[in-house]
């Protein structure tokens, strides 16, 4: 009894040694980028490997010998988790390297430790697979000290069939419980302490997306409102330095650096200073540079969410030469660009993403992610036509963020056949008839409802569907709309009696001109159908 106390002991010393060493890796830049999928280079995993292959390594040598013939060590808490947070390949590669110095400790016999090697590399590569199935993020301390017992099992039955049962089972006996409470508790320490480290990575994600949306927020309406000038500039620079935790942010212009705050010397061309541009039209007309203090890098979250807000400024400064060319355009021509951005729907966005920053920080940010690209896609689409693949992944952007509004109440289906991925349609067609499906269909039905959306080839022609089983529309709406084909007036129209329908039908027109085919059906109380056929492989033509 007093020497299995003492192996006991032996091993708590061991296990304290091991949390010691996990947290110092925590704070190695492989394993800070690995949190993050997206910035996980084949370099990081390499480094990853190494990192859990000496821990491991040095797992040999934290043992506790037991009756010279066998002992209780530490290796397999490096396999597990090398495994759990790195994937298949750092779980084995740590195995390989861990089971290295297993063959210069004299305790077993050669076949021994290379039936140790075999059952190393099976639990590194379990560790991977749970890591795969479930994710680093989701890794439970219950699951964590599953793995570390069934891995425990796989390594004692592998000596057990290669040294025979009645060679070493009277040891075993003896330090099968201790082994697997000192692999057990290490792996669950281990996942502790690591799941603290997301928890602290999350809290920075969360505090920089807020100071982000801070600064959206408290910016709007500045170049909007007043041009790009060197007091809107001026405004735009103090809020961003007021808000960051930077030292150095300046806005140029082609004329040079209009504005500057600092606590030092000029870092507009530092390596480390982040570059946010300011464009209309393709065409840069400001750059807003920032630096952090000692020149440290900002991580590639915080780029991606400045870089989003950069995205916002230059939306701002668009909206903007739209209103300057309310003199210059037709009515009906202004309403139709403006159609294309609205900035309630912007704003609120951003309400709802700020909302969930400090409790779904990740969401948040593949959100904002989100967010700027669509804005990208409707300031910068030149083209007329895209392809379908193209079309369908906007529609799915646009989903994405109005799910965070509506939750479960918005239901999509999609139907769409491969050979139409590829087929070139009128940019914008199908997000724009998904939008109203959703905000004059879905929206006013208390539980909410489904937007079915199909792409099929029937004989030359690309036949679209958008339907919704939402409120229908009025008929006498449903009149105005089937008038488009007699040449109705636009001013006639409004968003609400079908301004953005028109829209459709006469690029639809213009493009395909009588093989197009536009069609509405709805009926009060069930639902909406837009109906759309363009020639197959034919991008214009009359």
């Amino acid at each position: 009894m007093a020497e299995m106390l003492a192996l006991f002991f032996e091993v708590i010393r061991n296990i304290a040694v091991i949390a010691v060493v996990i947290y110092i890796i925590t704070q190695c830049k492989p394993f800070r980028r690995s949190m993050n999928q997206s910035h996980y280079s084949r370099r990081d995993k390499y480094a990853l490997v190494v990192v859990f292959g000496m821990l491991s390594a040095v797992g040999n040598y934290l043992n506790v010998p037991f009756q010279q013939t066998a002992m209780v060590h530490a290796r397999l808490i490096g396999t597990i988790i090398g495994g759990l947070f790195g994937g298949p390949l750092v779980g084995i590669g740590a195995a390989v390297i861990g089971m290295i110095p297993r063959f210069f400790i004299p305790v077993s016999s050669f076949p021994v430790i290379t039936a140790a090697l075999v059952a190393n590399v099976l639990i590194g590569a379990l560790s991977g697979y749970i890591n795969q199935r479930y994710g680093a993020r989701n890794i439970s301390l219950w699951l964590g000290g599953g793995i570390a017992l069934v891995s425990e099992a796989v390594l004692k039955s592998a000596v057990l069939w290669q040294a025979g049962p009645q060679q070493v089972f009277e040891l075993e006996k003896y330090i099968a419980l201790p082994a697997a409470i000192s692999t057990c508790l290490g792996v669950i320490l281990s996942i502790y302490i690591i799941r603290g480290v997301y928890a602290d990575e999350d809290n920075n994600k969360a505090n920089a997306a807020k100071k982000v949306i801070d600064i959206i927020f408290n910016t709007r309406g500045i170049f909007r409102k007043n041009g790009f000038t060197r007091e809107a500039a001026q405004q735009i620079g103090k809020i961003i330095y007021n808000t960051l935790t930077v030292d150095y942010v300046a806005v140029s212009s082609p004329e040079g650096i209009w504005v500057e705050y600092t606590q030092g010397a000029n870092k507009k061309d530092c390596k480390n200073t982040l570059q946010l541009p300011l464009r209309v039209s393709h065409r840069e007309i400001a750059v807003i540079y920032i630096s952090r203090p000692g020149l440290r890098k900002f991580h590639p979250y915080e780029e991606k969410w400045l870089l989003s807000l950069a995205e916002l400024l230059s939306l701002e400064l668009y909206q903007m030469a739209l209103d300057r060319q309310t003199v210059l355009l037709s009515q009906a021509e202004l309403n139709v660009l403006k159609s294309q951005i609205r900035p309630h729907f912007i704003f609120n966005m951003l309400s709802n993403i700020k909302a969930v920053i400090t409790t779904e920080p990740e969401k948040a940010k593949d959100l904002i992610c989100d967010l700027s690209s669509f804005l990208r896609g409707r300031l910068h689409r030149m083209e007329d036509t895209v392809s379908l693949a193209a079309e369908l992944e906007a529609v799915d952007t646009y989903i994405r963020l109005e799910k965070m509004r509506y939750g479960e109440r918005l239901r999509v289906v999609k139907t769409v056949e491969p050979e139409t991925l590829t087929q070139q349609v009128p940019y914008f067609i199908l997000q724009i008839l998904v939008e109203n499906a959703i905000k004059h269909g879905i929206f006013k039905k208390k539980n909410g409802g489904t937007v079915s959306i199909s792409a099929k080839r029937r004989e030359d022609c690309l036949y679209l569907t958008v339907h919704d089983d939402g409120e229908g529309i009025s008929p006498a709406v449903l009149a105005r709309i089937r008038a488009f084909s007699q040449q109705q007036e636009m001013s006639d129209l409004t968003e609400s009696t079908g301004i953005g329908l028109r829209n459709i039908y006469d690029r639809i027109q213009t493009l395909y001109g009588k093989r197009g085919i536009f069609s509405v059906q709805s009926t009060m109380e069930r639902g909406t159908m837009i109906f759309i056929s363009i020639p197959w492989g034919q991008e214009r033509g009359l």
